[in-house]
C-alpha cells in the first residue's frame, strides 16, 4: 500500500522508464503531492542523458510534483558503478523517515535470482530483492515487486504513457542484459510461470535465511559482550558448520558485509589460527579484523586522529579517534596532549616506575589502541595516561579532583 501518514516525505526514483512513470503515475495519484519529490539521477553515461533528465523534469511538472535532478559520475561504465553511484545519491538526499519508491517488478526479481545462482550467492542472496529494506535515515519501498512486466506493460499502454527506452539495456556485453535479452525469454517460453514461482522461491527462501539469523543472534549472544568484539572462548567449542555461520552472521550484523567463502577461510586461516603471540589482520574494506586476547576486533580507520592539542580549561575533547574528558583542571595548568612515540615512562601513583607500554599492557589496551594512545604532559613532563593512571606529581597529588580519562570510540561511534 502507498497509504502513509500525511508528514511522511515519498521520494521517486524517477528514470523515465517504463518502471517508473508509472510508478510516478500511482503516487501521483495516490499520495499527497505536497509529500512527494521526484528524483531523477543523471549517471552521464549516455549522449542522451541530459535530455532524460529533461524528460523526468517534465512529467514532474506535468503531475505538480516538486523535482529535482543529482547529478553523478560513476568510475566506470559498470552496472554496479552506476548502481552504487545511485544509491548513494538516494542516501544523501533522504531525511528522517523519508520513503523512497522503486519501480522494480517480479521480472527484474527473477533476473536477480538467476544471476546470484551463477555468481555462486548463498542463502540470503537468493532471498532476492527486498521489497522494502533501510537506507539511511529512511527506508526502501518496492510496491510492484510482485508485478510482471508483462502486466506493467499492459498497464502503461492502457493509460497511454510515454517514457524513455535507455538503448543500453540492449547491449548484451553486460551479464544483467544478456539474462534479461537471451535467457529469460527462453526459459520463460518452456516455464510459462517462472516468474511467479521464482518471486515466490524468492520469498521461501528469505523466510529460510530469516528464521536462520533468528537462531544465530541468540547464540552471538554468548559471543559478543560488544557488537564490534567477537570472543572465541565459547565459539571454538562450537562444531564446524555453526562457527562458519555464526561469523558470517556477525560480520552481517555490524558491518553489513556477507562474506564469501573464500574470505571466511581467510579469516579462519589467517586470523583466527594465527600463532598466538601474532597480530594478525585482515582487511575488510572500510573496516580491519584484528585479534587480540582471544577475540575478534572490527577496528575502523583511524587516519583523522589529531596527533597533538593544547588544553587550558575542562572540556570534552574530539581527537578523530576518541573523546578525552578533562576534569577539574587547575586554572594555572596547561595541558598538552600528545600520542605515544615509544620509549615513555612514568610513575603511576602507588606503583613502581615504568614503561607507558607496560602500563598500557597490563591494562589489557589492545595494540592498536596502544600504539596511538594519548598522553597528557605538564611542562613538558608526563603527568597522565589518560583513562588508565595518574603520575606522581605535586600538582596533580595537590589537586585530588583532578581527571583526564580517554575513551577511544568504538565502531558504533563511526558509523
Amino acid at each position: 500500500s502507498l497509504k502513509a501518514p500525511p508528514q511522511q516525505r515519498w521520494l521517486i526514483a524517477h528514470s523515465g522508464g517504463l518502471d517508473s512513470q508509472l510508478m510516478l503515475f500511482l503516487a501521483a495519484k495516490e499520495l499527497p503531492k505536497s509529500a512527494i519529490l521526484v528524483v531523477h539521477v543523471n549517471h552521464h553515461l549516455q549522449v542522451e542523458a541530459d535530455s532524460w533528465a529533461e524528460f523526468s523534469r517534465r512529467q514532474a511538472e506535468r503531475y505538480g510534483l516538486k523535482h529535482c535532478v543529482v547529478d553523478v559520475w560513476p568510475k566506470d561504465q559498470s552496472e554496479n558503478a552506476a548502481r552504487n553511484e545511485r544509491y548513494q545519491a538516494f542516501e544523501e538526499l533522504m531525511e528522517e523517515g523519508d520513503v523512497l519508491l522503486l519501480g522494480h517488478h517480479a521480472d527484474d526479481q527473477a533476473e536477480t535470482l538467476l544471476y546470484r545462482m551463477l555468481r555462486g550467492s548463498g542463502l540470503a542472496g537468493m532471498g532476492g530483492i527486498p521489497e522494502s529494506r533501510a537506507l539511511g535515515k529512511g527506508y526502501i519501498l518496492r510496491p510492484m515487486l510482485k508485478c510482471s512486466r508483462e502486466q506493467l506493460e499492459s498497464t502503461v499502454s492502457e493509460l497511454a504513457l510515454d517514457y524513455v527506452s535507455d538503448p543500453s539495456n540492449d547491449k548484451d556485453s553486460y551479464d544483467r542484459n544478456y539474462l534479461r535479452n537471451q535467457v529469460l525469454p527462453v526459459l520463460k517460453k518452456r516455464w510459462p510461470k517462472l516468474v511467479q514461482r521464482w518471486s515466490e522461491n524468492a520469498a521461501l527462501f528469505k523466510e529460510s535465511n530469516d528464521l536462520l539469523e533468528q537462531y544465530l543472534t541468540e547464540d552471538l549472544k554468548l559471543c559478543t559482550s560488544e557488537p564490534d568484539q567477537f570472543e572465541l572462548n565459547v565459539w571454538s567449542e562450537m562444531d564446524a558448520l555453526k562457527q562458519s555461520a555464526l561469523l558470517r552472521h556477525w560480520l552481517y550484523s555490524v558491518i553489513d558485509l556477507r562474506v564469501n567463502s573464500q574470505t571466511l577461510n581467510k579469516i579462519i586461516s589467517e586470523v583466527i589460527q594465527a600463532r598466538p603471540d601474532a597480530d594478525p589482520q585482515l582487511n575488510l574494506g572500510a573496516v580491519t579484523l584484528r585479534r587480540y586476547r582471544n577475540s575478534l576486533y572490527l577496528v575502523p580507520d583511524m587516519s583523522e586522529r589529531v596527533e597533538s592539542i593544547r588544553v587550558v580549561s575542562d572540556g570534552d575533547f574530539d581527537l578523530g579517534d576518541g573523546c578525552l574528558q578533562v576534569r577539574g583542571l587547575p586554572p594555572t595548568m596547561k595541558l598538552t596532549i600528545s600520542r605515544r612515540q615509544g620509549g615513555e615512562s612514568c610513575t603511576p601513583i602507588g606503583k613502581k616506575h615504568r614503561a607507558v607500554k607496560k602500563i598500557l599492557h597490563e591494562a589489557k589496551i589492545t595494540p592498536w589502541h596502544r600504539e596511538q594512545w594519548p598522553l597528557a604532559y605538564c611542562d613538558d613532563k608526563l603527568i597522565a595516561v589518560p583513562g588508565v593512571c595518574l603520575c606522581q606529581g605535586f600538582l596533580i597529588e595537590e589537586n585530588h579532583e583532578f581527571s583526564v580519562l580517554w575513551r577511544p570510540f568504538s565502531l558504533s561511534d563511526y558509523s
